[in-house]
């Protein structure tokens, strides 16, 4: 049987080009944040805009909503019931990490900051929340979320479509005026590597190879 060290190092290998790709964007993004504060950044995202990337970012930032998550983790049960159960746990375990770094942190949104600056750019007829700013939940739902699926879908691990639609919902919480962009950054790692952890542990116990955790609803 495989020591813990060694089923770890086997699940780290398995999803290396996800994890890979995350290690090499938050390092940029490291080096830009080095650079220019947030403020800066904010403001250079948001004298980008377009009538067409407004529609496009408006409805997309919904898959790091609860619901389309949950819906997802839904479907799964045609795949395994764990993973089913996996996709929800991660998604409300992550979430509830995010909640309390918001309420330890409590950092004001950029509505906050920029409520009164004129140069603002927002989508017409759009809510901009204005409090509990750090992380972002959007972005750490999704990523645990993408982690989930190249973990539950082992032909994809070398496919970036997963991680490119996880950064685009990421970028939409700047766009949007929603989040900074060091929100993003966090919300990234927060939900990848607790979803990571939780597969790690999921792997660890008895009822996740039982024969029920890996049935299938059949219709």
């Amino acid at each position: 049987m495989q020591s813990t060290s060694l089923r770890f190092k086997q699940l780290l290998f398995d999803l290396r080009f996800v994890l890979l790709s995350l290690l090499l964007v938050e390092i940029v993004c490291g080096f830009v944040s080095l650079k220019y504060d947030q403020t800066e950044q904010f403001r250079t995202v948001n004298a980008v805009h377009h009538e067409w990337a407004d529609w496009f970012f408006r409805v997309f930032t919904n898959i790091g909503d609860g619901v389309f998550v949950v819906a997802v983790g839904v479907l799964l049960v045609f795949t395994r019931y764990k993973y089913a159960i996996l996709t929800i746990i991660s998604f409300l375990l992550s979430g509830l990490v995010a909640q309390i770094i918001k309420k330890s942190v409590k950092m004001p949104r950029p509505g906050s900051v920029f409520k009164d600056d004129p140069t603002w750019y927002t989508l017409p007829d759009y809510h901009i929340h204005g409090n509990y700013s750090f992380p972002s939940g959007h972005t750490t739902s999704v990523f645990a979320l993408m982690m989930v699926l190249y973990y539950v879908f082992p032909s994809q691990r070398s496919n970036p479509l997963f991680f490119i639609l996880a950064c685009l919902a990421g970028y939409s919480r700047v766009y949007l005026s929603q989040h900074w962009t060091g929100d993003v950054y966090v919300g990234a790692i927060v939900g990848s590597v607790v979803t990571l952890l939780l597969i790690y542990l999921f792997q660890q116990m008895k009822w996740y190879h039982s024969k029920w955790a890996n049935s299938k609803f059949r219709v």
